[in-house]
């Protein structure tokens, strides 16, 4: 009889276990309908005897397919799927609302928001050699040097005509917002005692000030109506060098200095983007055991894994009264697995091939 008693435990985490495992099979699969979100979409149409609404309605798609492609591809794949036909597009959509609709001087107006089912949309890409970025929106420190190589000086902040419109270039596809520094006399006095060797200056002082992991340092070199942008890019743990010319452009003109900015943005959202591309078809599987014994830890474990847009699928490859091994295929790198795991609370030990919840 006691013998009888002290199975029971196990028996019931045996069966919980097995409920869980059913549980994941059923969630991982939900995870694959996860969808992407476009909002903003403005239409307008004259509104007469020829209206149709489905007619608008189909427009709208189409705008808020060609923000996502700009939200999640690089500009050099865009022109693989700028020609969709409106049947493919549709038979992306999960869902559409209506946000706002209004009838001013004989004119149709609607704000609509679309979702775009998140696995349909990834088979549509690889069937096109396509691997997309998942969004993600990231605050960086930015820091803008111009610097005018015939007049040997340079324009720092509200000084800077490159600033003063920064903010006015935006797109419904940005990922990234921009944070100026505040007006400081000792970074002033920093640059300007460097700026004759501003490309090699390291700006660790200024950097520190901010406590920012990303960051970009964009300086422009102006000669006559020439101009190169030399960008030091850090995105967490991954740093980049970027330079982009523009010959024979007119920074007084508001066309010419749009363009610029506008180019250099989307330089800098495509540099964000090569970080977080996913491609399910490379996912290396990550195993992850939890000490049986703890339930809470598996909830919360597996409450994390569906949160995290890496995440591919996982199951339960094993379990028995020791410890539950979690087969989770994550499509970036295990490093970035890791931090993300922490942003949750969740430590790992990786010192054997099984890594271990902590």
């Amino acid at each position: 009889m006691f013998f009888f008693i002290k199975k029971i435990p196990n028996y019931l985490y045996i069966f919980l276990i097995f409920l869980t495992f059913n549980f994941i099979e059923f969630s991982t699969n939900s995870a694959y309908s996860k969808t992407f979100v476009v909002s903003k979409i403005e239409v307008e149409e004259e509104y007469n005897i020829n209206f149709n609404k489905n007619k608008v309605i189909d427009r709208g798609f189409k705008k808020a397919f060609k923000d996502l492609s700009q939200m999640i591809l690089e500009r050099k794949d865009l022109n693989k799927v700028t020609d969709t036909p409106i049947e493919n597009i549709k038979k992306l959509v999960d869902s559409f609302s209506i946000l706002d609709e209004k009838f001013i001087n004989q004119k149709y107006r609607s704000k609509i928001e679309v979702e775009f089912n998140r696995k349909k949309l990834i088979q549509f890409l690889n069937s096109k050699n396509i691997i997309l970025s998942l969004p993600k929106k990231i605050d960086v420190f930015f820091l803008p040097i111009l610097v005018d190589l015939e007049k040997n000086s340079f324009n720092y902040l509200n000084d800077n005509i490159i600033v003063k419109n920064w903010e006015n270039i935006q797109e419904n596809y940005f990922q990234i917002n921009y944070i100026l520094p505040n007006e400081d006399v000792e970074d002033y006095l920093a640059i300007k005692k460097n700026f004759k060797n501003i490309e090699n200056y390291n700006f660790k002082k200024i950097l520190k000030k901010y406590n920012s992991e990303n960051y970009i340092i964009m300086i422009v070199f102006k000669k006559k109506n020439d101009f190169k942008f030399y960008s030091k890019i850090n995105f967490g743990d991954k740093f980049l060098l970027s330079n982009e010319n523009f010959i024979n452009k007119n920074i007084q003109d508001q066309s010419n200095l749009n363009s610029m900015i506008l180019n250099i943005k989307n330089k800098y959202e495509d540099n964000w983007k090569s970080i977080n591309k996913m491609n399910p078809s490379t996912s290396v599987p990550i195993r992850l055991s939890v000490n049986s014994s703890n339930i809470k830890k598996s909830l919360k474990l597996e409450n994390t894994l569906e949160n995290l847009d890496f995440i591919n699928y996982y199951t339960i490859e094993k379990f028995d009264n020791n410890q539950v091994i979690y087969k989770v295929y994550y499509s970036s790198s295990p490093n970035r697995f890791l931090k993300e795991m922490s942003n949750y609370d969740i430590i790992i030990d990786t010192s054997s091939p099984n890594w271990k919840m902590k």
